[in-house]
C-alpha cells in the first residue's frame, strides 16, 4: 500500500498516512454517486455530513463550489488534510451559515438520513438550503428487514424501503430524477459478513454508545479497512473491484442491492 497520497480514478482520494483509506462500501456508493451527478451542472453545492471529505473532494475537482457540513472533529480534521494534500478549493464548517436559505444549486447527504432521529425535519432543512429548481442527491441503507449490528454500531435510527423513501419525497413535491438501488451483490455481501465483526465489535464497547456517539466514531475508525485496501490495490484485486461495479451497474433497476441512490429536483 503506498505510503503517501494519492486520487486516482478507481479509488478516489487515499492518504494512509492520515488514516484514510476507502473501504469496499464506499468505493460501490462512490461509483455510482460520480457516475449520476457528472451529469448535473456544477454549481454551488453543499455535503451534508462530509465525513474524511474524500467525496467532496472529487465532487470540488467537478467543478462544484462545494462546501461540506460536518459536526464530528475528528472527521473535519481528516477532511481538511485530504483537501490540503489533494489542493482541494472545498471548505468546511461544524454548523449551517446564517445566510444558506435558498444558496445551493445541489445538496448531498451521503449515508447520513439513516443516522438523524427526526428524518423528516432534517430533509426539510435540507430542502430550504436549495435554490429553486435546485437538487438534492442522497443515499441511505436499503430494506429494513436487513437490520443488523452494523447499523446499531454506526449509530443509525433506520433502515429505507423504496416506497417510504419515495413517499417522503414526493409528498415535499420534489420530482425524483433518479431511483437505483445500487450495490448487488459486493455491498451486499460484505454487510453480510461485516455483520459478524461489528458484533464482536459491539461487545468490546467499554460502555452503550448513543447513536450519535456512535454515528461520530464510524467515519474515522479505519484500521481494518487500512490493511484490507492493502490487498485492494493489488492487480486482482481491481480486477475485481471493476467487475463488482460493472455487476452493479447493471442490476441498479432492481431492488437487489443494499442502499438506495436518489436524485429528486426542487420545483
Amino acid at each position: 500500500m503506498p505510503s503517501g497520497f494519492s486520487n486516482t480514478g478507481l479509488f478516489g482520494p487515499v492518504a494512509p498516512e492520515i488514516g484514510w483509506a476507502p473501504p469496499l462500501r464506499y468505493l460501490m456508493r462512490r461509483d455510482r454517486v460520480l457516475k449520476l451527478l457528472r451529469q448535473v451542472p456544477a454549481g454551488a453545492l453543499l455535503e451534508v455530513g462530509c465525513g474524511s471529505g474524500a467525496l467532496l473532494q472529487e465532487l470540488a475537482q467537478l467543478g462544484h463550489d462545494a462546501i461540506g457540513l460536518e459536526t464530528s472533529e475528528p472527521a473535519v480534521r481528516m477532511a481538511r488534510e485530504i483537501a490540503r494534500l489533494g489542493n482541494g478549493t472545498q471548505h468546511f464548517h461544524a454548523s449551517p451559515g446564517s445566510d444558506w436559505s435558498g444558496r445551493f444549486d445541489l445538496v448531498c447527504a451521503f449515508d447520513v438520513l439513516e443516522h438523524i432521529e427526526d428524518d423528516v425535519a432534517a430533509l426539510d432543512q435540507w430542502l430550504s438550503w436549495l435554490r429553486p429548481g435546485g437538487s438534492i442527491c442522497l443515499t441511505v441503507p436499503a430494506h429494513t428487514r436487513r437490520w443488523g449490528a452494523g447499523d446499531e454500531w454506526a449509530g443509525h435510527y433506520r433502515r429505507y424501503d423504496r416506497p417510504g423513501l419515495e413517499a417522503l419525497l414526493l409528498a415535499r413535491g420534489l420530482a425524483i430524477r433518479h431511483f437505483e438501488c445500487y450495490g448487488f451483490p459486493l455491498a451486499n455481501l460484505t454487510e453480510a459478513l461485516g455483520n459478524r465483526t461489528y458484533r464482536r465489535l459491539l461487545s468490546q464497547r467499554d460502555r452503550a454508545y448513543s447513536n450519535e456517539e456512535a454515528s461520530s466514531f464510524s467515519g474515522v475508525e479505519r484500521s481494518d479497512y487500512l490493511r484490507l485496501f492493502g490487498k485492494l490495490d493489488t492487480v486482482p484485486g481491481r480486477a475485481a473491484l471493476r467487475a463488482a461495479m460493472a455487476a452493479q451497474s447493471l442490476t441498479a433497476r432492481t431492488d437487489l442491492g443494499s442502499g438506495y441512490l436518489v436524485l429528486a429536483r426542487m420545483p
